[in-house]
């Protein structure tokens, strides 16, 4: 008999095959549940409660080294199916005299949670390209402590030392407070400026984001210099998510982790297969020319296992500690699940 796991991920292209069946695991009948990333790892922290799921890897090492025992209890798998792009939308106040990311020392920036992978990149980025440390700027956390990731891992009450993280009230948002000039740089805003609603975990008051005489984007290409110049210094392409499985689980069926990293594997390359026709599969920057691509990135920018992303993972360790969100030095051998290991 198969073993029945429920798996939740967000709206991947690259995980695809595996939702509507075309790749499945040997002996594994996974049953899909598609969340917005800052939902589904919210309800992995509060809840915990799905069998295999996408999650934030800087999160994941911070629940691994904050918990208690009762929960968060996970092995990961080196499945990196989502880039950390999703800061380079980062808009600016008009006001603000900033005009490249070096600008943003000594700034008031907010994010949607400071623990969250994409932030820890744009801050490891930040001091390789320009210098800045975590303490040189003073940082908001766009969602509530009490429905933030943050928040559940105790940030809130035990704050990153030598940082200063303000915490946002119910009546603030990151949208009307850079539109005033409270803030002087944010990201985590809906593209193109809605809807309005964004659920209970990101907020937005509905600020017009273009067309905005007080607000404009840092980056007019899109993020697109600043990737290429972070990748010629580190050779590293910033991965924004991992995949986590029930060490309960596992301890029962240690044969999975290998049979689902090999499924992942599979549903990777079926988007690639698709690439041409859903070119978000494979490009990192939609318009891009794949030999464009490949001349900078490499011919797969989204490989899985432990060899080839090693410096990215042990980059990310080193940039958590710095940043004062990890407490402790962690090996990649503590994070990842024991036959994955070789991959």
């Amino acid at each position: 008999m198969a073993l029945s796991l429920t798996a939740a991920f967000s709206a991947n292209p690259r995980a695809q095959a595996l939702k509507d069946g075309t790749v499945k695991p040997e002996n594994i009948d996974l049953g899909f549940v598609t969340l917005p990333p800052g939902e589904l790892f919210y309800r992995n922290l509060e809840y915990d409660e799905f069998d295999v799921s996408e999650m934030s890897i800087s999160e994941t090492l911070l629940a691994r080294e904050r918990g208690d025992g009762t929960r968060w209890d996970w092995s990961a798998l080196p499945v990196f199916l989502s880039k950390a792009f999703v800061w380079l939308d980062l808009y600016v106040n008009t006001n603000s005299g900033i005009e490249t990311l070096g600008d943003l020392r000594g700034k008031r920036v907010g994010v949607p949670d400071y623990d969250m992978t994409a932030a820890l990149w744009m801050r490891a980025t930040m001091k390789e390209l320009h210098g800045i440390e975590a303490s040189d700027v003073e940082w908001y956390n766009g969602r509530l402590a009490e429905m933030s990731h943050g928040g559940a891992l105790g940030l809130d009450q035990d704050p990153p030392p030598g940082v200063s993280l303000n915490w946002l009230t119910r009546e603030q948002t990151l949208d009307t407070m850079l539109d005033r000039g409270e803030l002087d740089a944010a990201y985590g805003f809906p593209r193109g400026g809605g809807p309005a609603n964004m659920g209970g975990i990101d907020r937005y008051a509905g600020t017009p984001l273009v067309g905005n005489p007080n607000i404009r984007p840092l980056f007019p290409d899109g993020g697109r210099g600043v990737t290429a110049d972070y990748y010629r210094s580190t050779g590293i392409i910033p991965v924004n998510h991992l995949v986590i499985v029930q060490n309960r689980v596992l301890r029962e069926h240690p044969w999975a982790a290998l049979e689902l990293f090999k499924a992942f594997q599979a549903s990777k390359l079926a988007a690639y297969d698709q690439a041409r026709r859903a070119r978000s599969g494979y490009l990192l920057f939609e318009g891009d020319d794949f030999r464009e691509q490949a001349e900078l990135f490499g011919e797969d920018p989204f490989p899985l296992g432990i060899r080839a992303n090693r410096n990215m993972l042990e980059t990310l360790i080193a940039g958590s500690m710095e940043q004062g969100l990890l407490r402790h030095p962690v090996q990649l051998e503590e994070v990842f699940f024991e036959t994955t290991l070789n991959t």
